[in-house]
């Protein structure tokens, strides 16, 4: 019989201890894990302090009325209104913008039926107001727009009396007031 050749004990190749060692197969396929869902996060404004020392202008809606409960009894409409809106659950992150919104147009709705003033058929929208501006009496005095300048956006504070009767006003939009300049006038030059 012929002698089979055997190993040396000492083997001069070494077995690779980084290699993985084979995975067993199994008979189930596997099923791919499903993607789990990225969550939105959620915006949140945060109440922030902004100190400027340029003068601050708003646009304003009014609703002006003639007695004091008329004016209440609106503007506890309007905070049912608003509190009705912030209790309906929704995943959207722009929510409170869009609530604002909302009560908004209700707002012009309202100033439209049972507003006095003559910015009723506006939606009882004065526009941008700011301190030192030139004021039309009938629809706006000094007095309210201090007032108006310690009010905040999405807080519709409770009836202001003013001379011309009880308001309701709303802060729709802030910004630093910047002067608008006039275009200079055309000097007349003779044409020779």
């Amino acid at each position: 019989m012929a002698d089979q050749p055997k190993e040396p004990e000492k083997t001069i190749y070494q077995r690779d201890k980084t290699a993985k060692e084979p995975q067993a197969v199994s008979d189930t396929p596997k099923v791919p894990a499903k993607p789990k869902p990225k969550i939105k996060k959620v915006f949140v404004p945060k109440k922030t302090t902004f100190t400027t020392d340029k003068p601050m202008e708003h646009r304003v809606r009014n609703i002006r009325l003639t007695s004091k409960e008329s004016a209440k009894m609106i503007w506890d409409i309007l905070i049912d209104f608003q509190n009705d809106l912030a209790k309906e659950e929704m995943d959207d992150p722009d929510k409170p913008f869009n609530d604002w919104g909302k009560v908004e147009k209700f707002f012009t709705r309202l100033s439209k039926k049972y507003s006095i003033c003559q910015s009723k058929k506006l939606g009882g929208d004065l526009g941008w107001v700011y301190r030192g501006m030139g004021l039309p009496e009938n629809i706006i005095t000094t007095e309210l727009v201090e007032e108006i300048m310690k009010l905040e956006k999405f807080i519709l504070p409770e009836p202001i009396q003013s001379k011309l009767g009880f308001h309701l006003l709303m802060i729709c939009e802030s910004q630093v007031h910047t002067p608008r300049e006039k275009p200079p006038e055309k000097e007349s030059r003779p044409l020779f």
